[in-house]
């Protein structure tokens, strides 16, 4: 699928601003029951990359994905290619049905998107409450 096609369905799916960002945090989204946002340095802790590509070959029997990278930088990758984390630039990542999205952001957050993905999430990481992104800090919508 071309650059533009994944941009434009991330975009209609999800409601991104492709190539300019997903703020899913400022909402609210047509999808909201679908995210949740977690602490950056929580979920890595507990989810190196070897156990997220892990969780998403098992859930989605997939070993590829599609890398976003800011900017609007867009690549069907091997999962033990992807950076799965925040490294200066933000990253997302999805399957090539869509079913889920995985956004690493400069807010010290990851928002996982799409209900397989949350109930993987969920059973994998048994105190994922307590890593919540704070409320708090959500801007006021």
């Amino acid at each position: 699928m071309s650059e533009d096609l994944v941009l434009l369905e991330l975009n209609a799916r999800w409601n991104c601003d492709l190539p300019f960002g997903w703020v899913p945090i400022t909402g609210p989204a047509d999808n909201s029951e679908e995210l949740e946002i977690y602490d950056l340095d929580a979920f890595i802790e507990w989810f190196d990359d070897d156990a997220i590509i892990h969780l998403l070959a098992e859930t989605f029997g997939i070993s590829a994905g599609y890398e976003i990278v800011e900017g609007g930088a867009v690549e069907f990758i091997a999962l033990n290619k992807c950076v799965f984390g925040y490294n200066g630039l933000e990253h997302m990542y999805t399957d090539a049905a869509f079913h889920f999205l995985l956004y690493f952001s400069h807010e010290d957050s990851v928002t996982a998107g799409g209900k397989r993905l949350i109930e993987a999430i969920h059973r994998a990481w048994p105190d994922y409450k307590s890593h919540f992104w704070p409320p708090a800090s959500w801007p006021s919508h």
